[in-house]
């Protein structure tokens, strides 16, 4: 009788270990869209030609992204522990933003593979996109080699070393908000945005993150779906 009671404090011992250490995968996330904004066109401006004079141009020109959209704004909710009809046993609420941001236009349903984007998948992402590799805003030349990110964790697989790059805060300075580009599988394509919580961003205001990512150049759009994972 004594065994089977020790065998029982040991299985009731394990179980608590294993629960503690249950792996947490990105969820999806109830979002609210803000309004959206572009700039405005400017319109064309004259010059006196004269004959016999060769004039000197300097040229300022700030054209729309044929590519890329932007996302930003604050994270707010938690962890909880709920039954499968919502009820809540208890929660965490987030108190600093920590995590990432994730947006792709797949359906993931198993993140055990997440790893960092190679060559070969952003050149079959461009494919994807009808986006030529030569192009100046592609997306090989948006997410650099040069760049170094925080490392992070997906899925409880450390992200290290991925190509990256950084979106500007309200001085025009690629100083916050690391965009990191994963791929799941060969065919889908993950544009992560690390948190920084409570900083400031392109426009001046607060907020906890900002993501990059491209549309099909084609229709000039893509759905993407968001995931988030708090860490």
């Amino acid at each position: 009788m004594k065994s089977k009671y020790i065998l029982f404090i040991g299985l009731f011992i394990a179980l608590i270990y294993y629960s503690a250490f249950v792996i947490s995968t990105p969820t999806g996330a109830t979002l609210t869209p803000g309004a959206s904004e572009r700039k405005s066109g400017v319109n064309a401006t004259n010059i006196t030609a004269q004959c016999g004079n060769v004039t000197f141009l300097t040229i300022d020109l700030s054209q729309i992204s044929s590519v890329w959209q932007g996302y930003y704004g604050d994270v707010t909710g938690g962890v909880v522990l709920e039954d499968s009809t919502g009820n809540t046993f208890y929660d965490w609420s987030v108190i600093d933003a920590i995590g990432e941001v994730y947006a792709t236009r797949k359906i993931i349903t198993d993140w055990s593979t997440i790893n960092c984007s190679n060559q070969s998948h952003i050149y079959l992402e461009e494919e994807r996109l009808t986006i030529e590799n030569t192009s100046s805003e592609g997306i090989n030349d948006t997410y650099k080699t040069t760049l170094s990110h925080p490392d992070f964790v997906v899925n409880n697989r450390l992200m290290s070393g991925c190509r990256c790059t950084k979106t500007y805060n309200s001085t025009n300075s690629q100083a916050k908000f690391w965009n990191v580009i994963l791929n799941s599988d060969e065919n889908t394509t993950v544009y992560t945005s690390l948190m920084d919580n409570d900083e400031i961003g392109f426009d001046g205001t607060t907020v906890d993150f900002q993501l990059l990512v491209p549309v099909n150049l084609s229709s000039g759009q893509s759905i993407y779906n968001i995931y988030v994972e708090l860490g």
